[in-house]
């Protein structure tokens, strides 16, 4: 999933960017309100962290004009704790969650795991489709019932594509949503993933778990 992190606070941003990250997303960051929001309206993130008190243009007035524009993306709306006034403020613009600084990391993956389940209908931390089971909480795989090691990367490709089961996912699609705007995917690079994961799943038929779409893309199906 592709994350935009909005915040000016270095000693923040960095652990932040750098553990979400580790975990598999893909992070664009700005510390400018104006810089913000033009990413926001331009790329099709899966969720936005948003700190209030921004340089140029503030968190509130981002909410509100990314709503107005009709972005559904989920906002994670940053706050210091004591401005209770904004937090309120931050949920009437259309934030669907808020952070109370200082928090910790793990309370912020849980928020932003769960927000994205949310905006994917998926309520539970497990999508199960056929004999594929993820558990995006710990981030693991089991097919046919035994654990299956990815790396990150085929990992966030695997779930963004069991998150849209049942619909084609288009290579550009992957390339939006799987990597940041400084690491974007090169030609054939997502062709390569998908074919190691297919591999690890079922080495024996590689369209057991994900079909292609000739000319379009990829589909899990139950």
């Amino acid at each position: 999933m592709r994350i935009l992190l909005v915040e000016d606070d270095e000693n923040l941003v960095w652990p932040v960017k750098t553990g979400l990250e580790e975990s598999g997303y893909a992070v664009d960051w700005t510390g400018d309100g104006i810089t913000g929001k033009k990413m926001a309206l331009a790329n099709p993130y899966d969720l936005i962290i948003l700190d209030i008190m921004l340089p140029g243009l503030d968190g509130l007035s981002i909410c509100k004009a990314l709503r107005q524009d009709g972005k559904e993306t989920p906002i994670l709306m940053l706050t210091a704790r004591h401005r209770e006034d904004d937090r309120v403020k931050g949920l009437d613009c259309g934030a669907d969650d808020y952070l109370i600084k200082p928090f910790s990391y793990p309370e912020l993956q849980a928020r932003v795991r769960a927000l994205i389940r949310r905006s994917k209908n998926h309520r539970s931390p497990r999508i199960t489709i056929g004999d594929l089971t993820i558990d995006t909480t710990s981030k693991t795989v089991y097919y046919l019932g035994s654990e299956i090691p990815f790396t990150s990367k085929e990992y966030a490709i695997l779930e963004y594509l069991a998150f849209n089961h049942g619909g084609v996912v288009t290579r550009e699609m992957l390339q939006e949503h799987v990597w940041d705007c400084e690491r974007g995917a090169f030609s054939n690079v997502v062709d390569v993933m998908i074919s190691r994961i297919r591999r690890k799943l079922d080495p024996k038929d590689k369209e057991a778990v994900i079909k292609t779409v000739k000319g379009l893309g990829y589909v899990v199906k139950n």
